[in-house]
């Protein structure tokens, strides 16, 4: 679809006064974005990993991980490979349907935590096991890891012939691993709440590698960013799509191999969400 001049009129003029609007649909994407995709020597799109062109028979995604704090919360040498990689997108829809909308992958089931994954993907796998709507802690607000780590080890029992994504929610906010879960009195304070809520996560992950067979890789839809003050008025925090700050795309790709499982191709079948608007406003996406 190419651009309506008169639709965008009419967006400015009944979002005129909207300072979010001004930060989340001109000044992030077109300003910021633009810049970060411009900046010297920073790697390009053509160089950010396809996943599903990959080699690997599970792939473990940590929502919101950062390759840094990836490489300081865990021992590297347990992995036989290890690299920072970048990403396609700064943000879960925009990963989500740059690796997956409008493919099918028959051969592939996909257990989520994730809302994006239905949203976006749903009809691209044989089967997207939707555990941010049978399983969402209402009082956590988020899926925890351990029913995405018990839904994984399930799907691959039920199907052992299909790839495996298996989509943590975690570090990506509320940080229910960390005892500092709400307000933070500064940078340190975030950063550490952050990197204790993936250090929670990496124990199911773990369990997922070792009761599932086959070459695993773990790594993340996108990066993460905190901002204070005038650089979160202007949106810099959090992880928004078309922001591509090496915080927000270089992500882990660790690699464990194994012994190789069979995979077979199949059908494809429509995954259907019936409050996958209600959850994406619980993990702060709207």
């Amino acid at each position: 679809m190419g651009f309506d001049p008169r639709h965008a009129l009419s967006e400015v003029r009944k979002n005129f006064t909207s300072l979010n609007w001004w930060r989340n649909r001109v000044l992030v994407p077109f300003v910021f974005g633009t810049a970060t995709r411009l900046y010297p020597g920073y790697p390009g799109y053509d160089e950010a990993v396809h996943v599903m062109n990959e080699d690997w028979d599970t792939m473990v995604v940590l929502d919101a991980c950062r390759a840094d704090y990836f490489e300081r919360s865990v021992d590297l040498d347990r992995f036989d490979e290890y690299r920072s990689r970048v990403s396609l997108g700064s943000h879960s829809s925009e990963w989500t349907r740059r690796n997956f909308q409008g493919g099918a992958f028959g051969d592939t089931v996909y257990v989520s935590a994730n809302p994006h994954t239905a949203l976006e993907a749903g009809d691209a796998f044989h089967q997207v096991v939707e555990l941010w709507e049978t399983d969402f802690d209402d009082d956590a607000g988020v899926v925890r890891p351990e029913v995405v780590r018990d839904a994984a080890i399930e799907a691959y029992e039920q199907f052992p012939d299909k790839r495996l994504i298996v989509h943590f929610m975690q570090p990506h906010g509320p940080f229910i691993g960390s005892e500092n879960a709400g307000e933070y009195a500064d940078e340190t304070e975030y950063w550490q709440a952050y990197t204790d809520n993936l250090e929670y996560v990496l124990p199911y992950a773990d369990d997922v590698i070792d009761a599932v067979p086959g070459k695993t890789v773990v790594t993340a839809d996108h990066g993460q960013a905190h901002a204070t003050g005038f650089a979160d008025a202007l949106g810099l925090g959090g992880h928004k799509p078309r922001l591509r700050l090496p915080g927000l795309v270089e992500v882990p790709w660790a690699v464990l191999d194994g012994e190789r499982r069979e995979i077979r191709a199949g059908e494809t079948s429509q995954a259907q969400g019936e409050r996958v608007q209600a959850r994406l406003k619980d993990l702060g996406y709207l």
